[in-house]
């Protein structure tokens, strides 16, 4: 079964629903999609997006989208009365793609008539759509499957770049947080905390990191949410000066955004963070060993990247997940030296590059 363009041309493609709902790195994911969607379909097409309200302000600005319709919470009385809205929106075609229950359920409620969605069938996500016919269960980058719902409406994908409106909201005060580090040498974000402790690099390696790259005359920043805050301290207090600042907790997402920009480089593990210096155009290192790379990695931007990875050999890419890891230790097993390394050969491509 595959959805041709006549297909779409039949339903017609002038109001277009794309709901992801979160989180951070899956939102920023589904950026690329939504530019090439407005690419793809004229300033004439209405492209709205249903997402959870926690995580609106990431589309605030942004110049592909016409609305945005925030879900405040995920009561069976908010998710009726947020499908009334978008019911009411008169859509053509929406587009899931989370594609999980509340995501199909929501597609169903938006009263599309062509509702295309993934072929995973997540619970029972494919019950909900009229076409679950864009491929989810090959090997290949989540940004590059999301890509397969421009082939679903006879659009081509674009190739990704920098998604520029995420770095202006903030970048005057992004600058004021990063003015004495700017003034000293090359800023290397360090991304100190993950959705789950398997996915977290250990505080201890941190520090022997920050104490490398210091001595190297790199200017250390830590960057981060509030829960790990309490390990920011830890590192700072225990890395001897090495750490220019602390802004783990300091920095609110479009904040964030933009101080990612600002860095050199950036060094953190499959989080959402990561994923938003990847989507703001920053080189990334990336530290992984409980997800996939290929799958949930940085290569997707438009800089270059380098992907540490320690737990190949006892953890095939079939035994990867987010939140059940087959190895616990799989992020402690990277080496400190090898992090930072990783960071200062990525800082001399970036100049090389910068300067050709």
């Amino acid at each position: 079964m595959s959805v041709s363009f006549p297909v779409a041309d039949h339903y017609g493609l002038n109001r277009i629903l794309l709901v992801k709902l979160s989180s951070l790195g899956d939102i920023v994911h589904a950026l690329p999609l939504l530019e090439a969607l407005r690419a793809g379909l004229g300033k004439q097409a209405h492209i709205a997006w249903a997402i959870r309200g926690k995580f609106a302000e990431l589309l605030e600005g942004n110049p592909f989208l016409d609305a945005v319709y925030p879900l405040e919470d995920s009561s069976p009385e908010s998710i009726l009365r947020f499908g009334k809205t978008l019911r009411n929106q008169r859509f053509d075609v929406t587009l899931d793609t989370q594609g999980l229950l509340v995501s199909g359920f929501i597609t169903r409620l938006s009263g599309a008539p062509l509702r295309i969605g993934m072929d995973a069938n997540r619970e029972g996500n494919a019950f909900f759509l009229t076409h679950p016919v864009v491929g989810a269960k090959q090997r290949i980058h989540m940004v590059d499957k999301l890509m397969g719902f421009c082939n679903a409406v006879g659009i081509p994908p674009l190739p990704v770049a920098p998604q520029i409106y995420l770095v202006e909201g903030e970048k005057r005060t992004a600058s004021a947080l990063l003015a004495d580090a700017k003034r000293k040498g090359p800023v290397i974000g360090c991304i100190v905390g993950a959705s789950t402790p398997e996915k977290t690099y250990p505080a201890t390696q941190w520090v022997e990191v920050a104490l490398q790259l210091a001595n190297q005359g790199a200017q250390v920043v830590l960057l981060g949410g509030t829960k790990e805050a309490e390990a920011a301290a830890e590192i700072t207090a225990q890395s001897k000066g090495a750490i220019t600042v602390n802004l783990v907790g300091k920095t609110p997402v479009r904040t964030l955004a933009s101080t990612l920009a600002l860095c050199n480089i950036i060094v953190g593990g499959d989080s959402g963070p990561t994923h938003l210096a990847v989507s703001v155009g920053t080189p990334v290192v990336g530290l992984y060993g409980v997800t996939d790379p290929v799958r949930t990695g940085p290569q997707w931007g438009s800089a270059i990247s380098l992907v540490l990875d320690y737990a190949e050999k006892d953890a095939p890419s079939e035994t990867r997940r987010p939140r059940h890891s087959s190895l616990t230790d799989a992020l402690s097993r990277i080496p400190s030296k090898a992090v930072s390394d990783a960071a200062m050969e990525l800082l001399r491509r970036a100049s090389v590059e910068k300067a050709s």
